[in-house]
């Protein structure tokens, strides 16, 4: 990444900080990045994918991530992001206005070492148990089998414009330090993992989690894994 731009320009209230030039380990997670964003949408997980974002932390700019610029649409090109600091300043690419909101979602999951990817949505059946403010159990073995040992906790409902929805999530994330993933009350889905791809997977099984606990419910309730 070329681009040391740190004044963005404001055209109706998009932030534009010029072109996204990255050199080749960065383009390769950008690529691997589009090609989740793909698979979501084939796994049915993006019902409404202009109220989801992704982020990939880039390997050769160290303290950088590159963001979907608006939503996560199925035609996303390798022209729709912004690079971004781990304090949440462009310094290349574009960001949309609704993007700028959720920017610190990202940046606190990558206080983690391990996370390399983060993946935000309104999945249908996730979110009726965030606006339940309803952990989803592990009761579904691939959950599992994705890296997820342990129920998806709900952050407490919090605006995001002021910084406590931030703080939230921080607070949730010191106390499941094994979760890869938390619903937020009223909102939606972040998930985070080693990578775009396996980060998207997450997000799909978590789906399939969710919605198989809600035709559970009508047979008596799902049953822990014994």
């Amino acid at each position: 990444m070329t681009s040391t731009l740190t004044r963005p320009v404001q055209e109706d209230g998009w932030l534009d900080a010029g072109e996204v030039t990255l050199g080749e380990r960065d383009a390769a997670v950008r690529t691997e990045l589009i090609e989740a964003v793909r698979l979501l949408h084939r796994r049915g997980a993006l019902q409404n994918p202009s109220s989801a974002n992704a982020s990939v932390r880039l390997p050769d700019s160290p303290g950088h991530v590159l963001i979907s610029a608006k939503g996560l649409p199925a035609d996303i090109s390798e022209q729709s992001f912004g690079v971004v600091t781990l304090a949440g300043d462009l310094v290349a690419g574009k960001l949309g206005p609704g993007v700028r909101k959720v920017i610190q979602m990202h940046t606190l999951a990558y206080a983690r070492p391990e996370v390399n990817a983060v993946i935000h949505t309104h999945s249908t059946h996730t979110t009726a148990f965030a606006v339940a403010h309803r952990p989803i159990p592990v009761n579904y073995e691939p959950l599992l089998n994705r890296g997820q040992p342990q129920e998806i906790p709900c952050a407490p409902y919090r605006k995001r414009n002021n910084g406590d929805l931030g703080a939230s999530i921080a607070a949730l994330l010191r106390e499941h330090p094994n979760t890869r993933a938390v619903l937020l009350a009223n909102h939606g889905l972040l998930a985070f993992y080693d990578s775009p791809l396996n980060t998207a997977q997450l997000v799909a099984t978590i789906e399939e989690a969710a919605t198989l606990e809600i035709y559970a419910a009508s047979l008596g309730g799902s049953k822990p894994i014994v």
